[in-house]
């Protein structure tokens, strides 16, 4: 599972990798994100890529209540297009979770970091809902798509987050088409060559 991750407040990188215009640093959050909190998300509407801050983690559909307790902030890749509390959003409500890192912990309870190669920021394949029970004030929120690891991170843990490779971003943002087998084929680990692992906590600026 990915239960963790990390966002340096970057605006002109952030900008860059997702083809974003009106993004400044004042409006993303940074630093490890925990479920709960919200994030910078990008979809893609009108053709144009979107900045939005949303919350990660979906409500279970039985609650009308959204507790950080018991957040539903993952989804199997292997899962997503049956599950019934998945399935709409894949189809129509698919986004990219910028972020520079992640953590993943071992069955023996330590904590490693993975991050790209180039330390550029990257999009985390995710899918967004709308708020079940409108009156009751929730707000739209994100779940982040997990896959098999690559031999990087498979020493240290049995998932890893889908990465969506930058010349597959728009493929996947692209919410007006739905062709299941494309889109399965995007959610792959990650080439383990082009990632590095520290043990630890990650330190902003190092």
């Amino acid at each position: 599972m990915c239960g963790r991750f990390v966002l340096i407040n970057n605006a002109g990188q952030i900008a860059e990798e997702f083809n974003l215009t009106d993004i400044t640093s004042s409006s993303i959050s940074s630093g490890d994100i925990h479920p709960g909190q919200k994030a910078a998300c990008i979809i893609n509407e009108d053709k144009k890529n979107r900045l939005l801050i949303l919350p990660w983690g979906f409500s279970p559909p039985w609650s009308k209540q959204a507790t950080k307790s018991g957040l539903l902030i993952n989804a199997r890749a292997e899962t997503l297009a049956e599950k019934p509390t998945f399935r709409e959003a894949f189809q129509r409500r698919r986004c990219l979770i910028a972020a520079d890192g992640f953590y993943e912990w071992s069955k023996e309870k330590k904590q490693y970091y993975f991050n790209l190669q180039n330390r550029r920021p990257f999009g985390l394949a995710g899918i967004f809902d709308e708020p079940k029970f409108p009156a009751t004030g929730k707000e739209a929120s994100f779940v982040i798509i997990t896959t098999s690891p690559n031999r990087l991170i498979s020493p240290v843990h049995n998932r890893m987050p889908v990465i969506i490779p930058r010349d597959k971003q728009s493929l996947w943002l692209d919410n007006g088409r739905y062709e299941k087998t494309e889109l399965q084929s995007l959610m792959t680990p990650y080439p383990a060559q082009e990632m590095e692992m520290r043990p630890g906590v990650f330190i902003t600026g190092h």
